[in-house]
């Protein structure tokens, strides 16, 4: 049941970091993102992390995904005809996650979860949306790159689902910020509020009473005990 005003965060948010990896966000990637609507792609990083600290003292559900191909393109598809460069080929330093994040996709926290992908959408043929419905998630509070890709298309994908979104502005970046500007202009009208100013969600993130499955893991390691 979607909630009727939900707000930055919604009543049962989950946060989703998409691909805070190094082909993205480091200068030398394949596809860098430089444009953002701060000052730096170095200072998105900083707000991801400050939204992610937010959602985990909330006892947030936190879920990282990980876009990655093999290296024989097998399962490239069509984005063998976009304009970007071969990008986050399993096994490659572009493939890995950002070190200033601090995240290791084998040492994830507790109610923290990778979700690997082949496409732009987060939800497409992953198990993100059977990770919700565990949380029983209303709302998706998004951050990552890129922007006018992945973000946009995940937003989609979670308002074809019966999700609210919140796309959090200062924690994402574009290729350019045409196209970042574009993207947000057109999730914002795809859920109007659908765009949320980073402090609008930390503040609400701190009054929040957090979620009991969340806490359930983060005390017993399970969600059933």
């Amino acid at each position: 049941m979607l909630p009727p005003d939900p707000g930055p965060i919604g009543e049962t948010p989950a946060l989703l970091v998409i691909d805070p990896q190094r082909d993205f966000l480091s200068p030398d990637g394949a596809v860098y993102c430089p444009s953002s609507s701060v000052a730096s792609t170095e200072r998105v990083v900083e707000n991801i992390r400050t939204l992610v600290a937010a959602a985990r003292a909330a006892d947030v559900p936190v879920i990282w995904t990980k876009e990655s191909h093999r290296p024989d393109y097998a399962d490239y598809g069509a984005e063998l005809l976009s304009v970007e460069q071969d990008h986050t080929i399993a096994g490659t330093d572009g493939e890995k996650f950002l070190e200033t994040l601090d995240v290791a996709e084998s040492e994830l926290l507790p109610a923290e979860y990778l979700v690997r992908k082949r496409r732009y959408n987060c939800f497409h043929n992953t198990d993100l949306a059977h990770l919700l419905s565990t949380f029983d998630v209303d709302t998706l509070l998004i951050a990552g790159v890129t922007t006018n890709v992945c973000v946009h298309y995940t937003a989609q994908g979670a308002h074809e689902r019966d999700f609210v979104f919140r796309v959090v502005e200062e924690c994402t970046a574009g290729t350019s910020q045409q196209l970042h500007d574009a993207a947000l202009e057109m999730t914002e009208y795809l859920q109007p509020g659908g765009v949320q100013p980073l402090g609008a969600v930390e503040a609400e993130l701190a009054e929040y009473e957090g979620n009991e499955i969340v806490s359930r893991v983060k005390s017993t390691g399970s969600v059933t005990t």
